[in-house]
């Protein structure tokens, strides 16, 4: 009924229950929503390489509460620079988005935005999908589809078959060096000559390259686990 609400309240064309995260005092729960992008004189100043509502790492909009008989509270959008210090920090939730956080390295701002940048990377890099069920698009393997098979085609797979780890795919865009899901397109210096955009935008891509689209999860990367020494 909370999330009934929420909708309504919103005009959230899509809302679900991310997830609860703990704190020292009290919790969050979290929705996540769709919501239409912001009107122009909306938008407040931001930096240049913002990634807009309704695009990578704020394409869905989240809200918190502390319980499910309590209001919901709006979090921020994320920029680059705050994901990129959240990324560099460890820091045990409190239940105040209103605290601020004092780190080594530096960190700017209060604990919502600090809970906001934690849940873009959850979304970006743990969401997954049986593989087959989306497929990528024919001329742009950047953006995916439903794979909607001819009629008497479908197949669907034995439980025995969804215990293997090679059937799931990562469904999300992955968070880059850069702190966005793309890099944005080079811009020319003054006075270059024989500056070519596609070349240098093949350097970009190569130093700060992107995870394929729909990349099965037994192809990630192993954690290194450090042993610890008494």
């Amino acid at each position: 009924m909370s999330l009934k609400k929420l909708a309504t309240e919103t005009s959230a064309t899509t809302v679900r229950f991310f997830g609860k995260i703990h704190g020292t005092k009290s919790d969050y729960y979290i929705a996540e929503t769709q919501v239409e992008a912001e009107e122009e004189g909306d938008v407040e100043e931001r930096e240049a390489d913002f990634e807009p509502k309704g695009t990578g790492v704020n394409v869905y909009t989240y809200f918190v509460a502390k319980s499910s008989m309590s209001e919901w509270t709006r979090l921020p959008d994320i920029s680059p620079s705050e994901l990129k210090a959240a990324r560099a920090i460890r820091v045990l939730f409190s239940g105040d988005l209103d605290r601020y956080i004092y780190t080594n390295p530096f960190f700017f701002g209060q604990e919502k935005i600090y809970l906001r940048a934690q849940i873009a990377r959850i979304t970006q890099s743990t969401v997954i999908i049986p593989k087959g069920v989306m497929r990528t698009v024919e001329d742009n393997d950047r953006d995916i589809e439903d794979n909607a098979p001819e009629e008497g085609d479908l197949v669907l797979p034995t439980t025995h078959a969804m215990a293997d780890p090679a059937m799931w795919v990562h469904k999300n865009l992955n968070i880059l060096k850069n702190c966005r899901t793309a890099h944005a397109d080079p811009e020319e210096p003054e006075g270059a000559e024989d500056w070519d955009a596609e070349v240098e935008k093949k350097k970009i891509e190569d130093a700060d390259p992107y995870d394929p689209r729909l990349k099965q999860i037994t192809k990630d990367c192993q954690i290194a686990l450090t042993k610890t020494t008494k």
